[in-house]
């Protein structure tokens, strides 16, 4: 035993990159130098090196402590004086389905003014080839645009008249042109969906306008509709789509699965592509319950077959992995985040079948996470978990509540007691403005209550809820968590229900790893951490505030490669193939208003 214990001492003190056996020099294979390094680690917070050997990071100090593990082999790379910051995680994301359609959509993600906007639209429409639609799914509020409204369907007809156009806002509302209505079979005889309506004019005519009153299954089957594409461009666009969160600092995002993206076989390209050693950063999934009133059949099955942490990536530890379920757990269990309409009440009997799905998931010791935006259906589900978990004991199994936008401190206490977590968004950047003129400046001020929640203790995590949903960049979520402010630049929240720089950059790191169970390993600059990290281009700490939305990465790093390079350090990033298909819109607007 004695002997066991002395070598588990020689190997940890190794990995950790203390002296190694027989006197000899274990080198390092990446260093980074002339640093402002955050570790987020009490014991030590800042540092001006770091050195990685073997995807992980075997130590951090001054120039002095790491220049020893400097062999001849040893990737060097001089920061300059750059922040390096641990690589940013979205806790709640939906890049697993949307990288199959990336580089075929238009993105409105940050543009000032809506004629700039419908300006894009109409140069796409003109070569986007026949057979094709031009999309603008998410990213985008009509609060970020100086009129600071939609866009009308004749706009839209006028800018493409030829070309079939899909537009929509979170899942508020959607706008098709006229060709698109053809194309979708919407007349004057199409019924409106149950929880939605086609606006139509005095004749009965459908005028192109859809709107979510309150659910948005009414676009569900219009996206479900519009063509596919080739596996092979599925696959590029995937690869460009996380090449693309790398390009902000992002090494790893928990992706909560989505309405008709099912599993296994919508998984597949991310598999292969990250089997391949082409998914650049981390991934960890959570399955979304595909049929409705099935869904307790639908964990038995998967529970049955997969244990939560499962890693499909044969290669990178924890590079793409099962995580359990949700955010759908229950259809009906799930309200809409549409505050262009009333709050829905969630349906009687809802109780009775959550209750069988959280057993089931319980019992094989899957994570879970629940979709809920209002406390009402917060407190009716902590109903649920609570009475489960006096029958079938919850024993620290990691569990959240995702969204929360109105939760009561009650509530975040109920979680607390649970060992629970809350994912939060920065859904209300974007939705913020319609919640003011529907519920008021007032109520708004703690939607969600930040503070209430961060003095809890409870785990909390930041995501972005895109693409359908919010924009990728997660520098607006952190710059959202300190300011408050949404897209049109209203001020939500007074100065006591905002975070630190410290404490957004926390939520983001360190605290969204929590959601996929890898605290441990993920979130911090610290010896035997997995090395994933930022370098960026501009201080987080020390920028005027609003310049903190510019903020992007020189050099990101995930398991000790570079993954991303920009500016000086260009010749460090990996070569892609070219974006697919030809007439791609990210070859001439690429993917944020700022590259243009």
């Amino acid at each position: 035993m004695r002997r066991i214990l002395a070598l588990t001492v020689l190997v940890g003190t190794i990995a950790l990159g203390g002296s190694p056996a027989f006197g000899q020099t274990q080198f390092a294979d990446l260093v980074v130098k002339n640093a402002k390094v955050t570790t987020q680690s009490h014991l030590q917070p800042s540092a001006a090196a770091l050195a990685v050997r073997d995807g992980r990071f075997a130590k951090v100090g001054s120039i002095g402590d790491i220049t020893p593990l400097i062999g001849p082999k040893t990737q060097v790379i001089d920061a300059d004086g750059r922040r390096i910051v641990p690589g940013l995680i979205d806790s709640h994301s939906h890049f697993l389905r949307s990288g199959l359609t990336y580089t075929r959509e238009l993105r409105w993600d940050g543009v000032p003014t809506l004629k700039q906007a419908l300006a894009m639209l109409s140069e796409q429409a003109k070569r986007t080839p026949e057979g094709e639609w031009v999309r603008v799914i998410g990213g985008w509020t009509p609060w970020q645009f100086k009129e600071q409204r939609l866009p009308t369907v004749a706009e839209i007809n006028e800018a493409a008249p030829n070309t079939p156009v899909y537009i929509q806002y979170f899942y508020s509302v959607g706008l098709v042109n006229r060709v698109a209505m053809a194309r979708l079979g919407i007349n004057q005889q199409s019924e409106d969906p149950k929880g939605g309506r086609f606006v139509r004019d005095s004749s009965g005519n459908p005028t192109g306008l859809m709107i979510a009153d309150p659910h948005p299954g009414i676009f569900y089957g219009k996206i479900a509709a519009l063509p596919n594409a080739a596996p092979d461009v599925e696959a590029n666009s995937t690869m460009h789509m996380f090449f693309e969160l790398a390009r902000w600092g992002i090494t790893g995002v928990i992706d909560a699965g989505g309405g008709g993206f099912r599993f296994p076989e919508h998984y597949s390209t991310a598999q292969k592509l990250a089997a391949s050693g082409k998914l650049p950063i981390r991934a960890s999934f959570f399955l979304f319950a595909q049929r409705p009133g099935k869904e307790a059949e639908d964990f038995s099955n998967w529970t049955n077959k997969y244990t939560a942490g499962w890693n499909f990536d044969p290669v990178k530890p924890n590079g793409f992995q099962l995580g359990g379920g949700g955010e759908y757990i229950l259809w009906d269990a799930a309200d809409f985040e549409n505050f262009r309409s009333p709050r829905p009440d969630l349906p009687a009997g809802m109780e009775e079948r959550l209750e069988l799905v959280l057993k089931t998931l319980i019992k094989k010791r899957w994570f879970f996470r629940i979709h809920a935006t209002y406390d009402e259906s917060i407190s009716r589900i902590l109903d649920v978990i609570e009475a489960v978990n006096k029958e079938t004991p919850l024993n620290g199994l990691r569990w959240s509540i995702e969204h929360g936008e109105t939760i009561s401190e009650k509530s975040v206490l109920r979680i607390r007691a649970l060992g629970g977590g809350l994912a939060i968004q920065n859904r209300m950047i974007f939705l913020g403005d319609d919640f003011v003129l529907r519920y008021g400046a007032e109520k708004a001020k703690a939607t969600p209550p930040l503070r209430t929640i961060l003095d809890s203790g409870i785990p909390v995590g930041m995501g972005t809820d895109a693409t359908r949903g919010s924009t990728f960049n997660p520098w607006i979520s952190l710059h959202y968590l300190v300011t408050g402010e949404t897209a049109s630049g209203r001020k939500l929240y007074d100065a006591d229900n905002l975070m630190t720089r410290a404490e957004a950059l926390h939520v983001h790191t360190i605290g969204s790893a929590w959601f996929s169970g890898e605290e441990d390993i993920k979130g911090r600059i610290v010896p035997g951490q997995l090395a994933d990290f930022a370098i960026l281009n501009k201080d987080y700490f020390e920028v005027p505030v609003n310049e903190i939305k510019t903020i992007k990465s020189d050099v990101t790093v995930v398991g000790g490669n570079v993954v991303y390079g920009a500016g000086p350090f260009k010749a460090l990033s990996p070569e892609l193939p070219a974006i697919l298909p030809e007439w791609s819109p990210l070859k001439h607007y690429g993917a944020y208003w700022s590259d243009r």
